[in-house]
């Protein structure tokens, strides 16, 4: 992930700094954890955590959150030998990260036929987009 994309997260963040206080740690892990590069999956299990802290007039507030991990985090199916196969795209409407994974792994199975034998899922930041000259 691009430093500038990581840097955008901060304010939306900070928006939620005083509403979640409560909720600190997990802001400060999202945080730390965008800012990395590496844990994209840690990202999303904040957000839900966020998302469960949140009071329920609080929770619209983190719509542009969400928008932010869905246009920088997708999910990318691999084969056994790890050969990328696939990248799906991740949407946090579910309640819980249980259930967005599930619905993950439940599209996987019901939609796809791939000739290996074991299929894994996990996160991964999208790739920057090209910058036009």
């Amino acid at each position: 992930m691009s430093p500038s994309a990581a840097f955008a997260l901060d304010p939306l963040l900070a928006s939620l700094a005083v509403p979640l206080r409560r909720a600190a740690d997990s802001l400060l892990d999202l945080r730390a954890a965008a800012h990395a590069g590496t844990t994209p999956g840690r990202c999303i299990r904040c957000y839900f955590q966020l998302l469960a802290a949140a009071p329920r007039e609080v929770q619209p507030r983190l719509t542009p959150l969400r928008a932010w991990l869905e246009a920088h985090i997708e999910a990318a199916a691999s084969d056994a030998e790890g050969r990328l196969l696939e990248t799906l795209p991740v949407t946090l409407d579910a309640e819980d990260l249980e259930s967005c994974c599930r619905s993950l792994m439940d599209g996987i199975h019901a939609d796809r036929a791939y000739a290996s034998p074991r299929i894994t899922l996990d996160f991964r930041y999208k790739p920057a987009c090209p910058v036009a000259a």
